[in-house]
């Protein structure tokens, strides 16, 4: 009897580490999608809503292409200025996102990307 215990106990633990490999895995080994990113398959259906968010501490170029390639894959893309106030910024968040605006408006990018302001006021 005592073995049939032992053994019970042994499945279910196996059972539970297996389980907690599946949740942690994903986890610590993220999928990574590096530059130059896949391109965008016009017959694929686009997805909901994303939210990209950054200290844009300057915004640059590689920020636009990021942002525009997301307007590619999703109906919305809302871009939220980060501010870590441990951090000293020259330009404030609020610059800082008027200044994504207006780079986003001169490159012509899509209208459903929305600039939202900071991480602390964003609310979709």
């Amino acid at each position: 009897m005592m073995d049939l215990v032992t053994l019970l106990l042994r499945v279910v633990g196996l059972g539970l580490l297996m389980a907690a490999v599946r949740l942690i895995y994903p986890i610590l080994f993220p999928p990574i999608v590096k530059y130059p990113w896949p391109a965008v398959d016009d017959d694929q259906p686009l997805h909901q809503t994303v939210v990209i968010a950054g200290s844009f501490n300057p915004p640059h170029y590689g920020h636009l292409e990021l942002i525009k390639y997301l307007a590619k894959r999703y109906r919305k893309v809302y871009v939220v200025v980060g501010m870590n106030p441990a951090k000293h910024y020259p330009v404030s968040p609020h610059q800082r996102a008027k200044l994504l605006q207006t780079m986003l408006q001169s490159n012509q990018a899509n209208s459903h990307i929305t600039v939202q302001g900071t991480i602390h006021s964003f609310n979709s």
